[in-house]
């Protein structure tokens, strides 16, 4: 064969197999197939090798691995447009830096092996193994020549052109979904596929979306062993399946979900104790009865890790038929739950629990905006059928809601109150025709707040019976504020008149009462966002840290497994524990479980951003020419993005379009200034704008100056300045690098908790 390109990853597998020896680069060349003419590219391949430290140079043209071989870790590539790439390692030791010519024939999202060891850039390698290919679907724009056709992908991160083989089905320009048939082996070697599905003309909005949902792979047919198994599945709850359970079905729990939900898996019931505590009640769908280890079930909801939530559709973590049918709380209807019981004092204190095992019968399935409008607490929307029982059922359940948040809340945890969009359609339920936010009513708000409470609540109470008891859970952590951006935070909160101490970032009680404080104000979506920013990510782990956004000590899921992995696997460990406590659980194999969900979580909120933002700019072209008020939210490289309320919209206003030059930010992020005009947007500034053109592709609604904007900007001398470039106490007079606000991204409080 001719050696067309050097991969360091078929190098290193040819030291692999000789770990204690040195090769001559003849013998490499003869492990490679390779002729003498080719020694001198295989000498300068090892040579970079040996400069990144990934084998040894020795004496006579003779190399060998390094005495530490560097460590063999295992996870997803995540390959960038410009040929390097990363391996998310699953051993929680950061990612491994892979240079181009290291990546072997992995593409990106593969789940590979590679050999790491530290560099300069924290630890590098190169990948040696390609274990799992990712999903074979690549949307892109298919190019059909007659002497050829290939596809060039939607996603920039895949390796193409990848070329079209057989018969071609589609046009020139048309958006196809192509099916890899032939995956690389090498560096140079592009894929082969064949066109599978034709999405049609670029720029139409269901082609943009199922664009996005093939890219990420999140819309994989179900496999033939996955609907075999869910087909030999009892429809019903059998007598034996009941046995050793509590008889819960006499007890008039509820569910209480979204007007749209297609999935029950909690159900609440509470009652007033005589002492003025409460007896809650939450029943969460046993999905572990059906779903267990070593399945093709288990499989294909771990691949999924979540529903992912689309404005018109969720495609489930499991088939339709278990999420939607066998395990959901269906009214009047048997089903098996895992049951968390509470006995709470006046003030929210729980004085007594316990978790166990039952069967329940929903004694009605409720929604937000119907139980909101039932009990007055809105106008909007058509009341639920509420009897005399269930209405004093949730008075009492939301007054121990109310008890519950407020003490959450004075222990410290963070309540950013952030707005989400909702797409709201016309009558054939497909044609979106307006973006509200979705919380906005008070009174839906209160009813959407009162099952949260409850299910924090059960969360926590399991989080704690798992560390009390030395479970192998997996928990949901969250980490304080850190370093530069809380020290920005503290400079804009001063600069903006909203003044927080340093001392704050150890304090959770201190930020709780500032995002109290300053509800309500023009600030507190910008001061809110910053503090976000801060922030590290929450995660699943292996051990418990805490969660700092709701100041618990120990917390995880529990009360979806519906939609969510990590809930299931929880649920497995107490089943496992209820029936057997003596029994400890092998934790091999939990880090990388934790790994996967933390990184599928992250999959589906960037997927429902993004195709929330197609929905936004399809309802943006019903409005275009219109002229609204905005508010300014951030500014980024190109332009300053605003905010309208209704409809809610997020668009931007091409800094080119406003006056020509550069642009300076001040080094809080705040102020942006036109170094030729003096212009300045500031954040928190309200501008009237026009909607003025939309691009599906680039997923934005572009926004101009409209009236007297334009003057506006021009401030006087002096006016704001104080404002613009305060400095914060101690650390926060340090503001290190100028910060331009990026776009503020919405996450679902609520659900990603």
């Amino acid at each position: 064969m001719a050696l067309t390109v050097l991969d360091d990853g078929k190098l290193l597998q040819v030291f692999a197999a000789h770990p204690t020896r040195a090769l001559h680069v003849m013998e490499v060349l003869a492990a490679l197939d390779e002729s003498p003419a080719a020694r001198h590219g295989v000498t300068e391949s090892l040579d970079r090798l040996v400069e990144r430290g990934l084998v040894h140079a020795m004496p006579g043209g003779r190399y060998r691995l390094p005495r530490d071989q560097g460590g063999r870790v295992e996870g997803r590539f995540i390959q960038n447009p410009r040929g390097f790439g990363f391996v998310e390692a699953n051993d929680g030791a950061g990612d491994v830096f892979i240079a181009p010519n290291g990546v072997l024939g992995a593409m990106h999202g593969d789940l590979v092996e590679a050999v790491a060891r530290p560099g300069g850039r924290g630890r590098e390698g190169a990948i040696t193994a390609v274990l799992k290919r990712r999903s074979p679907m690549v949307p892109g724009v298919l190019r059909a020549r007659p002497k050829g056709s290939w596809l060039e992908p939607e996603d920039a991160r895949i390796r193409g052109p990848i070329v079209i083989e057989g018969d071609v089905v589609g046009r020139d320009g048309q958006v196809v979904v192509a099916t890899i048939e032939k995956w690389p082996s090498h560096v140079g070697e592009v894929p082969v596929a064949r066109v599978s599905e034709i999405l049609g003309e670029p720029g139409a909005l269901a082609t943009e979306v199922r664009k996005v949902t093939v890219r990420e792979g999140i819309e994989m047919p179900a496999a033939q062993d996955v609907l075999d198994e869910v087909a030999r599945l009892p429809a019903t709850v059998s007598a034996a399946d009941a046995i050793g359970r509590v008889d819960l079905r006499e007890r008039p729990l509820v569910t209480i979900d979204p007007d749209d939900a297609r999935d029950h898996d909690d159900a609440v019931y509470v009652t007033e104790r005589a002492d003025g505590g409460w007896d809650v009640t939450v029943a969460i769908a046993d999905v572990s009865h059906y779903v267990s280890l070593g399945t093709a079930l288990d499989r294909h909801a771990a691949e999924r890790g979540t529903s992912v939530y689309l404005p018109d559709r969720a495609i489930s973590m499991l088939p339709q038929e278990i999420s939607g049918r066998i395990a959901s709380l269906l009214p009047n209807e048997d089903r098996l739950v895992l049951a968390v019981e509470a006995t709470l004092t006046r003030d929210g204190t729980v004085a007594a629990s316990r978790i166990f095992e039952a069967v329940m019968r929903s004694h009605g399935r409720l929604t937000y905006g119907g139980v909101a409008h039932a009990m007055g607490w809105t106008d909007a929307g058509v009341a639920s059928p509420l009897s005399d029982e269930m209405r004093s059922m949730v008075t009492t359940a939301d007054q121990c809601s109310a008890t519950l948040r407020a003490k959450r809340l004075r222990r410290g945890a963070l309540d950013f109150d952030l707005p989400e969009g909702r797409v709201r359609f016309a009558e054939d339920n497909v044609t979106p025709v307006n973006i509200v936010q979705s919380k906005r009513d008070a009174g839906v708000k209160r009813a959407y707040a009162l099952i949260e409470d409850l299910m924090l609540l059960a969360n926590e109470i399991v989080a704690e019976t798992c560390v009390q008891e030395g479970l192998a859970g997996i928990y949901r952590v969250h980490g304080g504020p850190q370093g530069e951006a809380f020290q920005r935070f503290l400079a804009a909160a001063l600069a903006l008149g909203h003044p927080i101490d340093d001392e704050a970032v150890d304090s959770p009680k201190m930020l709780s009462d500032f995002l109290r404080k300053i509800r309500g104000t023009p600030e507190a979506r910008v001061l809110g966002m910053l503090l976000l920013r801060a922030m590290p990510q929450a995660r699943y782990s292996e051990f418990n840290t805490g969660h700092r956004g709701l100041a618990a000590t120990a917390y995880l899921h529990f009360t979806s497994p519906i939609r969510r992995y990590p809930d299931l696997l929880v649920h497995r460990e107490i089943r496992r524990w209820l029936r057997e406590p003596g029994k400890r659980t092998d934790t091999d194999g939990l880090s990388v479980a934790a790994a996967d969900c933390s990184r599928l979580e992250r999959r589906a909120v960037d997927v429902e951003r993004e195709v929330l933002d197609l929905y936004r700019c399809e309802v943006a072209r019903l409005h275009l020419g219109e002229v609204h008020l905005a508010t300014v939210t951030g500014f980024g490289s190109l332009g300053v993005y605003l905010d309208i309320d209704e409809p809610f919209l997020t668009g931007m206003v091409p800094l080119e379009s406003v006056a020509a030059g550069s642009w300076e930010a001040d080094d809080l992020g705040l102020r942006l200034r036109s170094s030729r005009t003096g212009m300045i947007f500031q954040v928190g500034d309200q501008i009237t704008i026009e909607i003025a053109e939309i691009s599906l592709a680039r997923r934005t609604i572009f926004l101009r100056l409209a009236g007297t904007a334009r003057e506006s900007l021009r401030r006087v001398p002096g006016e704001r300045e104080k404002k613009g470039k305060g400095k914060g106490k101690g650390k926060g007079k340090d503001h290190g690098k100028k910060h331009a606000a990026a776009r503020p991204k919405v996450s679902k409080q609520g659900r990603k908790r």
